[in-house]
């Protein structure tokens, strides 16, 4: 048996804020994922699957409309008679007014099956001599660790679970914990394979044996400095014994491309471009991409992210330049100089310079330059982050 998993799709969301997009970009981004939807149900098609599943984020709850549900709802019509299976998420949850309600009066396609109980319920599909176990997410999501008891499910040569929840170990910081559970978990429950939604990266989880457990297909589309890479729907075989093999497909219209620049010892605004322009062709940015140029490494100047943006924007879709990661590189005869007016930087210097003068090993001027750079961090106002030293 063939499937396509793809969730996280996140129609109508309003991302892109991070990416620090013009309004008129956000609009295109939102299309990208219509785009992006679209090419997965393609998928579905070209490789002749058996099946779909969706495991949660469909849309946003909050921002969707009537025509994008049209729109979704048309894409899986085309999908017919290949079942949808669709296990809402925490964003596309069951609350009032939600789409996939029988009173909200969307005409969901014959082939499209949604779960709508808080409780693991399964759905037959005899055709495939398979069985799939789902759950809904109500109102803010379920947060009880529903995975360490075990879950029933209907009598099928092949078992697949769907749901949208959080994998320990593995969760980003900004993500909800919901239906938490460990690999050990989900391994006792025995099920040919799992399909999960909830992280936005391609992962595939397998037991201690190498053993295919299930995986997550991540986003269909980047929509933030989180979401960088390629996005992918997954392309699933299930053979007679049971053994599952996966394959991505990328189906995102545009990538979010992040490439480090090291600027340390660039003294130059053109020699700033010149490596920007160098790791930009090393990292293999498309002009419809948005590409985030993020500095690193230590300036003694001041960088002109203007230029470096304007120097690239007519490139690609999108550029942002970072200049997070960038401490300053402190000359401390320089900064001794310019510090006459400010006693204590004044008298914090001039002792600094005694003691980098007396250092008897490397070691002991290497401190005395970390000293340096944090006494000066301090006192500047500058936040204080940990200097990348060897």
């Amino acid at each position: 048996m063939r499937f396509v998993q793809f969730a996280d799709c996140h129609v109508d969301s309003s991302g892109g804020g991070t990416l620090a997009l013009s309004s008129e970009k956000k609009a295109v981004l939102r299309e990208d994922i219509r785009r992006s939807l679209a090419a997965a149900c393609q998928l579905v098609i070209s490789v002749k699957a058996d099946l779909v599943l969706i495991p949660g984020d469909l849309f946003d709850f909050e921002s969707i409309t009537a025509e994008s549900v049209s729109f979704i709802a048309d894409q899986f019509a085309g999908l017919a008679p290949r079942p949808v299976l669709i296990a809402p998420g925490n964003h596309d949850s069951l609350r009032a007014g939600s789409p996939y309600l029988p009173t909200s009066g969307v005409n969901w396609p014959g082939n499209v099956r949604i779960f709508t109980s808080q409780t693991f319920e399964s759905i037959g599909l005899p055709e495939l001599n398979c069985s799939v176990t789902g759950i809904a997410h109500a109102h803010r999501g379920i947060t009880q660790r529903l995975l360490t008891d075990s879950i029933p499910r209907a009598e099928a040569d092949i078992s697949i679970l769907l749901f949208h929840g959080s994998r320990e170990g593995f969760r980003p910081s900004d993500k909800e914990n919901v239906i938490p559970f460990s690999d050990v978990e989900l391994a006792r429950q025995g099920f040919t394979y799992t399909a999960v939604g909830h992280y936005h990266s391609y992962a595939c989880i397998k037991d201690q044996t190498g053993r295919t457990l299930g995986a997550y297909s991540g986003c269909i589309q980047g929509r933030g400095l989180d979401e960088t890479g390629e996005k992918v729907a997954i392309v699933g075989n299930i053979d007679s014994t049971g053994q599952v093999t996966l394959d991505t497909v990328e189906v995102c219209q545009r990538r979010i491309v992040s490439v480090e620049v090291n600027i340390t010892g660039a003294g130059s605004r053109d020699s700033i471009l010149e490596r920007t322009a160098k790791s930009l062709e090393a990292c293999g940015a498309r002009p419809q991409d948005i590409v985030i140029i993020d500095l690193c490494g230590a300036s003694s100047r001041e960088t002109d992210t203007t230029a470096i943006e304007s120097e690239f924007s007519g490139k690609y879709f999108h550029v942002r330049v970072s200049t997070a990661r960038l401490v300053p590189d402190y000359d401390a005869e320089v900064a001794l100089a310019e510090s006459a007016a400010a006693s204590v930087r004044s008298a914090f210097l001039r002792r600094m310079l005694e003691l980098k003068k007396t250092a008897a090993t490397r070691e002991e001027l290497a401190v005395v330059e970390d000293a340096i750079y944090y006494g000066l961090c301090a006192l500047d106002g500058r936040p204080v982050e940990a200097r990348d030293v060897d």
